[in-house]
């Protein structure tokens, strides 16, 4: 079996939808409709530069709490920046774009950070 067939856990993912302002200016938001996804969620390290500054502010009450998300294969799904991610009863966000890995078809995968809201 692939590292890419395991899956971990259940989270339900709030996919990026753009919406209208009053004022006529489109913005991008996390749905309100969550879809069930089977994902594989490990640790991610912390930057240096993240790390330094949880010592220096309040050393620990403003740490970041980073992990590293994939979706099973089958169940894969893109999404955006301003996508959210409900797992173990808390809400985490995406850090940004995927990293996507395209080596071959069978072992293309995309990689999401997320971190805790």
């Amino acid at each position: 079996m692939s590292r890419l067939d395991s899956w971990n856990h259940v989270v339900t993912v709030f996919p990026e939808e753009a919406t209208v302002s009053r004022d006529g200016n489109v913005l991008l938001k996390a749905s309100t409709i969550g879809v069930p996804k089977r994902v594989l969620i490990q640790p991610q390290p912390q930057s240096g530069t993240s790390a330094r500054r949880a010592e220096q502010n309040g050393e620990g009450y403003e740490t970041e709490e980073l992990y590293r998300m994939r979706f099973a294969r089958g169940d894969e799904m893109e999404l955006g920046p301003a996508s959210e991610i409900e797992w173990n009863g808390d809400r985490w966000y995406l850090t940004g774009y995927p990293r996507r890995f395209n080596s071959s078809p069978r072992t293309a995968h995309l990689d999401y950070v997320i971190k805790r809201t």
